[in-house]
Formats: C-alpha cells, sequence, structure tokens
C-alpha cells in the first residue's frame, strides 16, 4: 500500500492539506515499511506560497486558486491510494476522490504508525474532523 501523510516536519500528521509543509509518501507491505519518499507541498496553492496576505483576502481568487490547486494536489499524489491528514475541507476531499485518492482523517499523530494502522486496519478514523460546510 502507498499512501500520503500532510505533515510540518515528517513526523507528525497534521490537519490542513493545503498549508502542510509536506506529504511523507509511505509504502507499506504486511505490516512494515518498505519505502519513504519526502514531497515537499508544491502543489497547493498556499503550498506554493499564494497564502492569505495579513488582511485576510487571497492573492488569488478563491474558487479558481483552490480548484487548479487540488488539481495540482491530486496529479502529484495521484500514485497514492490515500491521502491521511487530521482534518480536510469537503472541497478537497471530494476533487480528490475523484481521481482515486481517498483522505483518511485521524487524531494518529505520527505519519509512519498511522501507514502502517491503516494498511493493518487498525488506524482510528475520525471522521468528525472533516469540514463538511457547503
Amino acid at each position: 500500500m502507498k499512501v500520503a501523510v500532510a505533515t510540518d516536519d515528517y513526523i507528525n500528521v497534521t490537519g490542513h492539506i493545503g498549508r502542510c509543509k509536506g506529504f511523507l509518501v509511505i509504502e507499506t507491505e504486511n505490516g512494515k515499511i518498505i519505502k519513504i519518499e519526502k514531497r515537499e507541498n508544491n502543489f497547493t496553492n498556499h503550498g506554493r506560497g499564494m497564502m492569505h496576505e495579513g488582511d485576510g483576502k487571497h492573492r488569488l481568487e478563491h474558487g479558481g486558486a483552490h480548484k487548479d490547486g487540488h488539481q495540482r494536489l491530486a496529479e502529484g499524489l495521484s500514485d497514492c491510494s490515500h491521502l491521511i491528514c487530521s482534518g480536510a475541507g469537503w472541497r478537497v476531499q471530494e476533487d480528490l476522490n475523484k481521481v482515486g485518492v481517498e483522505i483518511v482523517l485521524t487524531s494518529e499523530q505520527l505519519c509512519e504508525s498511522a501507514a502502517v494502522k491503516l494498511e493493518n486496519g487498525t488506524l482510528e478514523i475520525n471522521e468528525d474532523l472533516s469540514c463538511n460546510n457547503h
């Protein structure tokens, strides 16, 4: 199984996918980690430095910026079956699901542990971490 985990330090699982510093791509097999790759978040608009300005407005228009960011994210993680994180908005969940990447929401703290637990079916999934306002 090959999964991506949203992270800010390549150790701990983080929430806001668009603002995370990167993704730890972990391949597991029979409960063991066989390969780990670090991918910097150059996919999302926030990750690419197009964050909120001081007055709280986006430098890019919200609709198109997020759509393009989600498309780049989907392309950048397309070789993964899942994206593990501790929080995600409904739009990114829908966009990634369309390309076959399932978002898994969890309170698990460690990236490597989350990946192994997902593979063996013991990862505690917490759908309450989803932002489903649409």
